[in-house]
């Protein structure tokens, strides 16, 4: 990987993801009356663990290492996906602020710490559709490789314990983590769509 092809995945991973940031900060500031998500006996039978605040911080790492280990045709694409699952998830943020019930944890961990720190610096609403969820799932559609078994297994089973680290966290109830792969395989379909009709036109 030559200077170059490293500086266009880096622009391609902060226009992607700092899209998501502004999104993010600006509906998670916007006060209102936030709904109330009651969990499901799917979220209530998940036992809750502080010690998931480890595999929930690695989605942190996990993103931007889509942008440099994926192939360079799909970069872009992956930034376009980022950039709808923001615009669609803030939009929903702005029409339907959604908060929960959050879980008591113990403090006196290192674990308990963490998730207390993330606590302070995270909005309590946002919740629906998980950006969590979606953002994990469009980097997984871009790692995703025939070639590269052993990586796209590593890829698969990192993506999965993010997603359920939401739910043993808390952080999250089952219909975001829903509605975040949903609105993830939306904007996939979405941009790999517009992709396809380009390129046609292209050639005619």
């Amino acid at each position: 990987m030559n200077n170059r092809e490293l500086f266009t995945r880096f622009i391609y991973c902060l226009l992607g993801w700092g899209t998501v940031g502004i999104v993010y900060q600006y509906t998670g500031q916007v006060t209102g009356q936030a709904h109330i998500l009651l969990p499901s006996e799917l979220d209530n039978a998940v036992p809750f663990s502080p010690d998931a605040i480890w595999l929930y911080l690695s989605f942190f790492l996990f993103i931007p290492l889509g942008y440099f280990l994926c192939p360079l045709r799909k970069a872009r694409p992956l930034m376009y996906a980022m950039q709808l699952c923001a615009l669609v998830s803030g939009a929903v943020y702005l029409c339907y602020p959604t908060t929960m019930l959050y879980h008591d944890y113990d403090l006196s961990t290192l674990s308990g710490l963490a998730l207390s720190a993330l606590m302070n610096i995270d909005s309590p609403q946002n919740l629906l559709p998980s950006l969590h969820v979606s953002l994990t799932l469009v980097v997984l559609n871009a790692l995703w490789s025939t070639q590269q078994k052993f990586r796209t297994v590593l890829a698969v089973i990192w993506a999965l314990a993010i997603c359920a680290s939401v739910l043993v966290l808390k952080r999250h109830l089952f219909i975001d983590v829903v509605t975040g792969a949903l609105t993830a395989c939306g904007a996939l379909v979405i941009v790999h769509t517009a992709k396809f009709v380009l390129k046609r036109n292209t050639n005619e």
